[in-house]
């Protein structure tokens, strides 16, 4: 996946990461490869919520679906904090995703 979109401004704290998260449901809302940044404290909180799925160390998905093919991953890029909306697939789909999200995310601007 290479088609990355952000919908936030920013750097999202508390307040701004729910509403992101719950900004809808339907497909003309939410789709693959939406993204905003958020706190590392908000990728700790997510982590430890509920058990993630596809854990890597530096980037997991939420074991509960955002809808019947989306669900929330989150990823650390250098000391920066992501979510992003990924299709339900296999690890080495996630795998092959968070990669290209961390290219992408490094292609904007360098990460500390």
């Amino acid at each position: 996946m290479d088609d990355f979109q952000n919908i936030g401004e920013g750097v999202a704290d508390r307040t701004a990461t729910f509403a992101l998260l719950n900004r809808g449901y339907e497909a003309h809302q939410r789709s693959a490869g939406q993204w905003f940044e958020t706190t590392p404290e908000m990728w700790d909180y997510f982590l430890s919520i509920l058990p993630p799925v596809n854990f890597t160390g530096s980037a997991f998905v939420m074991s509960e679906a955002a809808t019947e093919n989306l669900s929330d991953a989150w990823i650390m890029v250098g000391k920066r904090a992501f979510c992003l909306a990924v299709r339900h697939g296999s690890q080495s789909d996630f795998l092959a995703t968070v990669a290209a999200f961390n290219a992408h995310v490094r292609k904007l601007e360098p990460v500390a």
